[in-house]
């Protein structure tokens, strides 16, 4: 008989903790190798990049935000008559349960897809390669949008952020202050 995994540690909704990696991973590692696998089919390497980070995009944005953290964020675009709106919402406390592993590497995930492909837009910058730099670029607007919605939903984000702001200008005050008293 195997043990079974910890509650908190086990998926809630494990497909959607799978499509929350796995098109991201599949974009990053398609775009990696897409030179070695079509080499000189910039065009079918350009199509299913685009198509692997839009389906990522879709994703999270429609599914595993909703289901892994309880958020939600969209464009209406029939606001008012001055344009178009972002709508926010987010579950209230109490109203569902929220895994607290599912959660932690939603934002994990979330965080570093953007920081991933800056990574590789700055590759491609540096090796000159200026057809394969829209790829990344790419990447970081659509990861970039879906990280400025989900913060933009998350209360305790904006509040993680505030007090590690907070304490990120206290602790260099206070070594400016014992850098002066040890002037004196």
């Amino acid at each position: 008989m195997q043990p079974q995994a910890p509650a908190a540690l086990a998926p809630t909704h494990p497909v959607a903790f799978f499509c929350h990696f796995i098109f991201k991973v599949a974009a990053l590692v398609f775009y990696i190798m897409c030179e070695v696998v079509n080499k000189g089919q910039f065009v079918t390497n350009f199509v299913v990049c685009i198509v692997l980070l839009a389906m990522d995009f879709w994703t999270v944005k429609n599914v595993t935000g909703r289901l892994l953290v309880g958020l939600r964020w969209w464009n209406d675009a029939h606001a008012s008559e001055s344009g178009t709106a972002w709508r926010f919402e987010s579950l209230q406390e109490g109203q569902r349960e929220i895994n607290p592993h599912e959660r932690r590497w939603f934002w994990i995930v979330v965080v570093a897809n953007p920081i991933l492909w800056v990574l590789s837009a700055f590759s491609a910058f540096l090796g000159l390669d200026w057809a394969y730099l829209l790829i990344p670029i790419t990447g970081v607007i659509l990861g970039s949008s879906n990280l400025v919605g989900y913060f933009k939903c998350s209360k305790e984000a904006k509040k993680s952020l505030q007090s590690m702001g907070t304490n990120i200008i206290s602790a260099a005050m206070q070594n400016r202050l014992q850098a002066a008293i040890g002037r004196v």
